[in-house]
């Protein structure tokens, strides 16, 4: 592993705060590169039990358009009938088995409760993953029968030990079954310098080859790979088989791409930290009031990382839960949209998802109408900030 970026002292994205007075634990924040597979990861992972939210209505969403033709594939591949057992490992996996259902499928998936003892109401993916030892995947397939199909959408980058995690879903599939899994293409991510990619909830950012080294390393041989493309970062889908003595070799020319691709990524941080500090402080100065708008964890990453906390005004969320709470790291406040009508807001950067970036605009057409404009935090985005500051 060579270190690869150290972003500072970072807080945990979810643990909104009660007040702009409350004390939070801050964690090391350094990416390294495996220098045998290119693959970036987390040097140092936050500890597991505290990435736990203290809050039950937190939620996160999984692109989802692709998952009538992924199941579609399932459906045909080798030994899958209409009496195949599909298994889901979390509650990312109840749309797909829902899929399944609908064409009379059994399925079932894993109860944080019932098979892994997980009693937290708040607890989540980062749970899930710890709990799935090989003693837990034994008992489970030993109550409900192994399944032909066992699905893993977007848990694999949250996995802290990978080998036994994968070993795990090994005892949990059939002899001649498949293991799917999906995670996020960082490819996009990397090579736009796109650093609201970092998550202290991602241990692992896979492209499509550091992904296909990883599962082979694990012991797994890909049936049939899939890179779905989507506007912000495209989905990559393995569907695996378990097989003895695998071949693992990643070609030289590969691999010195995913680490240049690596290396670009660290080395253009400061760079970018100090022309959006340099932008912010003079829109500040000179033209009003900042504003951004979406309290998730991309916006807290943002702000963090390039450490933007003393231009900005405050974090717009329509969310009722979320409104009246701080955020982490940068202690802002949560507010209404409604703030928008105060003249004083000049400029408002978006932090949510850029497909929905139309349909938010369009509500505020008198902070348009008044000056006002919208910028977003994505590289990905038709009004993407970094055009405006970098060029």
């Amino acid at each position: 592993m060579k270190p690869l970026l150290d972003a500072g002292l970072q807080p945990i994205s979810n643990r909104y705060l009660y007040n702009s007075k409350e004390k939070e634990q801050l964690y090391p924040f350094v990416l390294s590169q495996c220098q045998t597979s290119g693959l970036i990861q987390l040097a140092t992972p936050f500890p597991n039990h505290e990435l736990i939210p203290r809050f039950d209505w937190i939620t996160y969403r999984e692109p989802e358009d692709h998952l009538n033709f992924l199941v579609d594939i399932l459906c045909d591949l080798d030994g899958v009938s209409g009496s195949s057992k599909i298994s889901g490992v979390s509650f990312k996996d109840d749309t797909a088995l829902h899929r399944f259902a609908h064409r009379d499928f059994n399925t079932r998936r894993i109860e944080p409760l019932h098979d892994l003892n997980i009693s937290h109401k708040g607890a989540g993916i980062e749970s899930i993953q710890s709990a799935l030892t090989n003693d837990a995947a034994r008992e489970i397939a030993q109550k409900y029968g192994k399944a032909d199909i066992v699905i893993a959408r977007h848990i694999l980058e949250h996995v802290y030990n990978l080998d036994e995690f994968i070993s795990s879903l090994n005892t949990l599939v059939a002899e001649k079954g498949y293991i799917v899994f999906e995670v996020p293409d960082c490819s996009r991510s990397l090579e736009r310098n796109d650093y609201t990619m970092i998550w202290e909830e991602h241990l692992y950012y896979f492209t499509p080859e550091t992904f296909k080294f990883v599962l082979a390393a694990c012991g797994l041989q890909i049936v049939r790979f899939e890179n779905i493309p989507y506007p912000f970062e495209n989905s990559l889908i393995a569907i695996t088989q378990p097989v003895k003595n695998l071949n693992v070799e990643i070609p030289a020319g590969i691999l010195k791409n995913e680490l240049l691709l690596g290396e670009k990524f660290a080395q253009k941080f400061d760079e970018y930290r100090t022309k959006f500090r340099a932008f912010f402080t003079h829109h500040q100065k000179n033209k009003g009031k900042i504003a951004f708008f979406g309290a998730g964890h991309l916006a807290c990453t943002f702000v963090w990382l390039f450490q933007l906390q003393e231009f900005i005004d405050c974090i717009i969320d329509d969310d009722p839960h979320k409104q009246g709470l701080f955020m982490p790291g940068s202690k802002l406040p949560i507010v209404s949209s409604s703030i928008l009508m105060d003249d004083n807001y000049s400029l408002c950067i978006l932090s949510l998802n850029p497909l929905n970036e139309d349909k938010v605009i369009a509500n505020y057409r008198t902070f348009i109408d008044n000056g006002g404009k919208f910028y977003s935090i994505f590289p990905s985005s038709q009004r993407s900030l970094h055009n405006l500051v970098l060029s």
